[in-house]
């Protein structure tokens, strides 16, 4: 769960009654057998007076519950995401992988305190854990917490093994934007990019800068490379779209305005590319 960036990009990088109940989420058939076994463990401990499972125990049920959650929350249900963390904490308090999916889990649903304490009890926990950390320091850009942010973000960054780095280095851009330094914004979207070349959100911000700083033809380039890889990205096609009207393309603008509607019809940019189609028309 990493896809929790800011300045239009629309979302911050971060590191998803009964179980199947209600519209559910597209577990995997291996997660709802975990699933199935994990909570009829529960159920027959509790009703047969078994006796509390050792913590090694608790601790693979607490991963079974954490993963569930995540899946949930990947498929879009944070409050059953929640539950079934709820259940990962009750078998193993210190499981630090629970908490840290149920920040991603509150803050989703945008209860900033809850998700900033599940946060905080994850990293209190595995304080050095390069995901906790940038999971916090995305959130606390996502909450204008930005010199905050760069403390949390720059020790997930300087963790010579953390296998995503990339992620970190998007979010402290986005933090050294939201301080109005902008070229350590931008030194930060070129390590992203050394790293994974052509790696998507940091291309789009690095458009959204170009963009501000007049050099259209730039931000557009790198707008195509990013709907190369991701072509129902509605905040990619809106500013697309804009750079094409701006330079003429009223027919290529259109069409990517609409691409944007079709894609998120409800989202901010899906909106806006609406009330642009109307203009324009």
């Amino acid at each position: 769960m990493r896809r929790l960036l800011g300045l239009g990009v629309g979302a911050l990088l971060l590191s998803g009654c009964g179980l199947f109940g209600g519209k559910g989420a597209g577990l995997t058939p291996d997660q709802q057998m975990a699933a199935y076994i994990a909570h009829e463990h529960k159920a027959n401990a509790s009703s047969s007076g078994f006796k509390p499972a050792p913590a090694n125990t608790d601790k693979a049920k607490a991963s079974i519950y954490s993963s569930l959650g995540a899946a949930y929350l990947q498929d879009g249900h944070p409050r059953q995401a929640i539950r079934e963390l709820q259940l990962a904490i009750a078998d193993n308090s210190s499981y630090a992988d629970a908490y840290n999916v149920m920040g991603l889990a509150y803050a989703q649903l945008q209860q900033n305190a809850l998700a900033r304490a599940a946060f905080r009890k994850a990293l209190s926990i595995d304080a050095k854990n390069p995901e906790y950390l940038n999971n916090y320091g995305a959130f606390l850009v996502n909450s204008g917490s930005y010199a905050e942010a760069l403390v949390e973000l720059k020790r997930a960054t300087a963790d010579p093994l953390y296998s995503t780095p990339q992620f970190a280095w998007t979010n402290l851009a986005q933090a050294y934007a939201g301080l109005k330094d902008l070229s350590a914004a931008r030194d930060a979207l070129n390590r992203a990019l050394y790293l994974v070349p052509n790696y998507p959100p940091a291309l789009q911000m690095l458009a959204e800068l170009d963009f501000k700083d007049g050099n259209a033809d730039a931000a557009f380039a790198h707008l195509q490379v990013v709907l190369a890889q991701e072509s129902d990205n509605a905040n990619a096609l809106l500013l697309a779209g804009q750079i094409a009207a701006q330079q003429g393309r009223t027919t290529q603008a259109q069409s990517l305005w609409q691409r944007c509607v079709t894609a998120s019809p409800y989202s901010a940019a899906g909106k806006r590319a609406q009330q642009l189609l109307l203009q324009n028309g």
